[in-house]
């Protein structure tokens, strides 16, 4: 009975020691932007007949606290990287997202979307590029155009975040016979985001946070919120480092940084997604954040997760079972041994 245990005990340890080694194609980010925001694009597929519109960067932010009664000024490119022309038309709604998944919203004013009515457009609303027809992006002939966005802070401007965006509305083309093409039109959002000086407040906490203790599947999961108590925005970092528990090289390492809007909760999921099928891991995230008194803190939560496929289990537990009716026929057969016949009794 022993030996058999000490077999079973045997085959696990090395199954479990062996896919605790770290994958080879995990994802190491090291340098992650500052500020991570959604950009939409509605419908963008049916464009590529007649023209695909990028907008770089993705996201616009006025630097440091904007004072009333000034006026600042950022720029962004579009450009035509499909392979016809396309023209499309500038707008500016109002950014906000929709609750702690962050799903953004550009049409529902609120007092953060103010910045709405101070921006304008020096260069125009509308705009035609032609096709980029090469790799070389400075050897084309009008497939970009670089657009400033001015905003002006009106000098009775309430202090906190302010938040905006430019929408580049591309037009439907038109056939050969000259009637429209019948379809969505895509829309590409720049998110705007500034802090206009005042009675600033900055404050946050961390609502929840969960790590994955066991699971069937390849992969570990961490899920947190956190909430913005002020009238500012933040950054929050989220840093995911997890270790194998037997010892061994670090097998995953990230780093993302996310803004959370003033007023608002955000869910945020880091996740390993290229775990191994087995193993036994230590897992530590530590999130960088403001607490209720504005400072900046960093929590740490640790966790001991184990990766373990079904079919392993099921394994095991056939062993298991098949061990344990080997055990019960090996004593009926020892028993039915020592009996003695019945001429000797």
């Amino acid at each position: 009975m022993k030996k058999y245990t000490i077999l079973i005990l045997l085959i696990l340890v090395g199954l479990i020691t062996l896919g605790s080694v770290p994958a080879t194609d995990y994802v190491h980010a090291e340098d992650i932007e500052a500020i991570e925001l959604e950009s939409d694009i509605l419908d963008a597929g049916k464009s590529s007949d007649r023209g695909y519109l990028i907008i770089s960067p993705t996201h616009l932010r006025y630097d440091g606290i904007l004072e009333p009664g000034n006026t600042y000024t950022k720029s962004f490119r579009a450009i035509n990287i499909g392979s016809k022309p396309i023209t499309f038309n500038l707008t500016i709604e109002p950014f906000s997202v929709e609750d702690e998944t962050y799903k953004p919203i550009y049409s529902q004013p609120t007092n953060h979307t103010k910045i709405t009515d101070w921006i304008t457009l020096p260069e125009g609303k509308r705009f035609t590029l032609e096709p980029q027809g090469g790799d070389n992006l400075d050897e084309c002939d009008g497939c970009y155009v670089d657009l400033p966005i001015r905003v002006r802070i009106p000098i009775d401007a309430v202090g906190g975040g302010q938040y905006a965006a430019v929408m580049a509305n591309i037009e439907p083309t038109e056939d050969e016979e000259g009637s429209s093409i019948v379809q969505a039109v895509a829309r590409i959002a720049l998110p705007i985001y500034s802090t206009v000086n005042g009675d600033l407040v900055y404050k946050g906490n961390i609502i929840n946070q969960r790590i994955t203790n066991f699971t069937f599947e390849p992969i570990i999961k961490t899920t947190s919120t956190v909430e913005n108590l002020g009238n500012a925005d933040f950054l929050a970092s989220y840093h995911l480092s997890i270790e194998p528990f037997f010892g061994g090289e670090t097998a995953y390492d990230e780093t993302q940084e996310k803004i959370i809007m003033p007023e608002t909760k955000r869910i945020f999921s880091q996740n390993w997604e290229d775990a191994p099928l087995l193993g036994i891991f230590n897992v530590t995230q530590e999130i960088t954040y403001l607490d209720e008194d504005g400072k900046e803190v960093t929590d740490t939560f640790k966790r001991l997760s184990i990766i373990c496929p079904l079919w392993l289990i099921l394994i095991v537990i056939a062993i298991l079972i098949l061990f344990v009716i080997s055990i019960i026929f090996d004593k009926k057969r020892r028993k039915a041994g020592n009996k003695k016949p019945s001429w000797e009794q």
